[in-house]
């Protein structure tokens, strides 16, 4: 017995390293009306403004399908990202609740504005490494006047 134990933590333990996902990295997806939009990319940036209380408060998670251009301001990425890249924008309060969520895919852009709240949204915040932001994000559906979304991914970002 104690051999298929020791085996059996022996695979746990090798197949760990195997689903960790790398710095800079999202694993999920955008669902846009039915149509499944990969998040691939992943940044983050604390002390951004929460516009309901005017304090610098939130971190803000960028899930996108493609990288960031080159240059691009994160602090700037609040309701929509640049050129034809798809994906989410997600701020976080210091209590790990969701407080604004800001959607861009093929065929324009969402912004919820910002809240307090909302049971629609999820964060789970994960341990990392010193300097990144690790963790899971998800939604329910959520109907729009204009279409139906909802994400679900894990990532891992530089926290800048």
């Amino acid at each position: 017995m104690r051999h298929v134990a020791a085996a059996l933590l022996v695979i746990v333990l090798v197949a760990l390293p195997a689903s960790a996902i790398d710095p800079g990295r999202a694993e999920g997806n955008l669902t846009i009306d039915g149509t499944k939009i990969p998040l691939s990319y992943a940044y983050a940036v604390a002390k951004q403004k929460n516009e309901l209380t005017g304090r610098n408060e939130l971190t803000r998670i960028i899930l996108t399908d493609k990288p960031l251009p080159d240059g691009a301001k994160l602090t700037a990425l609040d309701g929509d990202l640049p050129g034809d890249l798809n994906g989410v924008i997600i701020c976080i309060d210091k209590l790990g609740r969701v407080g604004h969520v800001a959607v861009q895919h093929p065929k324009g852009t969402y912004d919820g504005g910002y809240f307090e709240g909302i049971q629609d949204y999820d964060f789970k915040q994960r341990k990392g490494d010193a300097g990144t932001l690790s963790g899971s994000v998800s939604s329910l559906r959520v109907k729009t006047n204009t279409m139906t979304f909802s994400y679900d991914a894990t990532f891992v970002a530089a926290l800048r």
